[in-house]
């Protein structure tokens, strides 16, 4: 299991780092123009801009700056206030000697993943993110608390009740719910919401328990129909197997054979992508954060990339690229938890 762990844990990290180096070089592969703010490229003369495009390093080769990125990624704060790279502070912290003395200096560190030069100019990278950060894990969270319960819970009913009115009328919404597109059903869910209910239609911070009742739903309401689909569809398969007719035939009610046997084992798939989506709920909803007007992580990275952000454009993927790693690595040990059949380790070898 440590074995499988540590692997799992090497390919991640890797796969991360050449996401991030793939997405860096072919930003470099764009005009140096798009660095600049559009009353920068009016009042700026040619040596104007070489002289700042040279001073931040942009006219380096693309691997010298690819290398620079990761090396100045860390910075590392000594107690004077001066920050210094990683390979720097190794350095003067093996040795003990030069840059402030830091072996016996208190220290903090952080992430340098550059400014924001478009959408918010001359932040770093890291605190326009952690604006919105918040925003979006509070919605994601709460809807996938909502769609969970009330997916798994649907999904049990119609596998007890298979054939029954109860099963056709989930049948119905789930078919409803993937035929009609995103913006039709937000547009009925909005309308009935705020005309009849008197729900806001727009979020606001001031009012915001109340402001975030119709984009919950509208989030929700999807994965709920997903988790109906394939727990209905689990519990059918194991209702069909041996242990279920050995399970009647010792005289075990129905609900203890739902419960006890078949809903744990049904509940095991739907394991393996649960830390997926409670780590993508940072990300946000492109379309619902829009269409409500919640200033969350959902419509950062399409306002970044036509507006050449490239900094934040970098550090977006890589955030997205490790919740989506980190997602499947937590799933697939979360599969063992569930299912002590499941070994991570085979014989001689990792799964």
């Amino acid at each position: 299991m440590l074995k499988y762990t540590l692997k799992r844990l090497l390919q991640s990290v890797i796969t991360v780092l050449l996401i991030v180096s793939i997405v860096f070089l072919l930003m470099r592969l764009l005009p140096t123009d798009y660095y600049f703010r559009e009353d920068e490229l009016m009042k700026f003369t040619d040596e104007q801009k070489n002289e700042r495009l040279e001073a931040e390093g942009l006219l380096d080769p693309p691997l010298v700056q690819l290398g620079n990125f990761f090396r100045n990624m860390v910075q590392f704060q000594v107690k004077k206030g001066r920050s210094y790279s990683l390979d720097q502070f190794i350095a003067a912290k093996l040795s003990g000697q030069g840059i402030d003395n830091p072996k016996n200096a208190k220290t903090s560190w952080n992430f340098n993943l550059g400014i924001s030069r478009r959408i918010q100019y001359g932040q770093p990278v890291q605190k326009v993110i952690a604006e919105k950060f918040g925003i979006s894990m509070k919605i994601g969270l709460i809807s996938l608390a909502v769609s969970l319960v009330l997916g798994v819970v649907l999904g049990v009913l119609q596998a007890r009740y298979k054939d029954g009115v109860f099963d056709h009328i989930g049948t119905a919404y789930t078919v409803f719910v993937n035929a009609v597109p995103h913006l039709v059903s937000y547009s009925l869910i909005l309308i009935i919401g705020n005309q009849i209910f008197g729900l806001p239609a727009v979020y606001s911070s001031r009012n915001e328990a109340q402001s975030l009742i119709l984009p919950v739903i509208c989030l929700a309401m999807g994965s709920t129909a997903g988790y109906m689909l394939w727990m209905r569809r689990y519990m059918v398969d194991e209702l069909n197997k041996d242990y279920i007719r050995l399970a009647k035939l010792k005289g075990l009610s129905t609900t203890k054979i739902m419960f006890r046997h078949v809903l744990r084992n049904a509940f095991v798939p739907l394991a393996q992508y649960l830390p997926y989506s409670i780590l993508l709920t940072v990300g946000g909803s492109l379309l619902v954060e829009s269409f409500f007007a919640i200033p969350g992580m959902g419509p950062m990275l399409s306002q970044a990339i036509p507006r050449y952000d490239l900094n934040l454009v970098q550090a977006i993927v890589m955030l997205y690229a490790a919740l989506g790693v980190i997602g499947v690595f937590l799933g697939d040990l979360l599969m063992c938890l569930f299912d002590p059949r499941i070994s991570l380790v085979g014989k001689g070898e990792a799964r």
